[in-house]
């Protein structure tokens, strides 16, 4: 049994926690660190969860594997460097960092010292998303030449005011679309340019809660993200290349059509996805299998999301 600790105990941390705590026969958490412990005393004695508001006695236990870091997302870079420090592999929610150089030290330090660095993105466990994996390995679309994205929610409605993510400074615009960007750096390679127009329009809070983002990729490849934080949730990935496109929708849908032949439409079900990032990374720290999403995609989804933020700021084409 791998044996973690949380770093950050809202809402996500807590969903992580409950994920495999109990259910898994791979990975547990033993201790959870978080700012304020009197909010989350009885989920922690729950769990079973060692609580406390510093760092210091996670660090130092040595009966933990693993470290995962899922408070805000100014922190990620400060409290994973502290991490790998103390010579613990460490899981990033993403973003990794909000700045490409704050990234490539925290997968420099991890490289250094044999330590897995892994980002957790739970969308990249999706079925559906390995099976478009499948089928572009196998060449079923030809060369990628364009990808769509689309991620949209209602939930900036919600975030109160001093919020992280109700500030463009530590939630980009554009940054929504995350979701789809890495799958999307994995498939067609690294942003080369970005261009991003984004606007408040509805949102409680004064953030930009609807952002449209034009990509090119290193690979001659274009994309475009769309990320609406203020409408019913629709999710969509859409990947077209010379011999047919795939699209994938809300997550479980995945349509293939070909440039010859029947379009084809799989269904997935739903899968615990949490769960499964969270074993993943147990298992590359047995070294029984590398992690899905590798430290160089996870700096380049940084590096992407730094370009889109200053390009949201000055309304020109940045370079990534």
């Amino acid at each position: 049994m791998i044996n973690f600790a949380i770093i950050g105990l809202g809402g996500w941390g807590k969903r992580l926690v409950a994920s495999v705590q109990g259910k898994s026969d791979h990975v547990q958490f033993s201790r959870a660190v978080t700012r304020t412990p009197s909010k989350v005393e009885d989920f922690a004695a729950e769990h079973h969860l060692a609580l406390g508001d510093e760092i210091g006695p996670a660090l130092d236990d040595a009966a933990l594997d693993g470290i995962v870091v899922a408070g805000p997302a100014q922190l990620h870079a400060e409290v994973a460097t502290q991490v790998l420090a103390a010579g613990k592999h460490v899981m990033v929610i993403k973003p990794l960092a909000l700045y490409r150089a704050d990234a490539e030290a925290l997968r420099d330090e991890a490289e250094s010292k044999g330590l897995v660095l892994a980002m957790g993105h739970d969308r990249c466990f999706l079925p559906a998303i390995d099976e478009l994996r499948q089928r572009v390995a196998a060449g079923d679309l030809g060369r990628i030449v364009h990808a769509e994205g689309n991620f949209c929610v209602d939930r900036y409605f919600g975030l109160p005011e001093g919020d992280w993510k109700s500030d463009d400074a530590t939630s980009p615009p554009g940054s929504l679309a995350d979701h789809m960007l890495y799958t999307m750096i994995e498939l067609l390679g690294p942003v080369e340019t970005v261009s991003v127009q984004a606007n408040h329009v509805a949102a409680p809070v004064n953030i930009s809660d609807t952002a449209a983002v034009s990509l090119r990729f290193a690979s001659g490849a274009t994309g475009g993200l769309t990320a609406i934080g203020v409408t019913p949730i629709f999710q969509r990935l859409h990947v077209f290349g010379t011999e047919g496109w795939a699209e994938i929708r809300n997550g479980r849908r995945l349509e293939f059509s070909p440039l010859k032949g029947e379009s084809t439409v799989s269904d997935f079900p739903p899968a615990d996805l949490l769960r499964c990032q969270l074993e993943s990374f147990a298992a590359a720290i047995l070294g029984d299998k590398p992690y899905p999403v590798s430290p160089e995609d996870a700096v380049a989804g940084v590096a992407a999301l730094e370009a889109m933020m200053r390009s949201a700021a000055n309304g020109a084409v940045e370079r990534v």
